[in-house]
């Protein structure tokens, strides 16, 4: 059963932009809700906020595309300590 929604969504890059958006409302400190909605605002007391909270989606090492082909980022300047979060 699909709690949150993300395995029925139709490819697998909607699926990755789907928990890496619940990701992100997590390090923000929003609400995530067992079915995957996010709530409430930015809230720098909570625990799980971390001041790197901006999402860089082209920093992932691989990412999908719409036809479920899998995309590698050669990245030529090396990792990125923290990928694919930047202050």
């Amino acid at each position: 059963m699909a709690a949150n929604g993300i395995s029925t969504l139709a490819n697998k890059k909607l699926r990755q932009d789907a928990k890496l958006a619940i990701a992100l409302a997590k390090r923000e400190g929003k609400t995530v809700a067992a079915d995957g909605t996010i709530s409430g605002a930015t809230d720098t007391d909570a625990p799980s906020y971390r001041a790197r909270n901006t999402l860089d989606i082209s920093q992932l090492p691989t990412k999908y595309d719409t036809d479920n082909s899998l995309i590698d980022n050669a990245n030529s300047g090396g990792l990125v300590t923290g990928r694919p979060w930047t202050a």
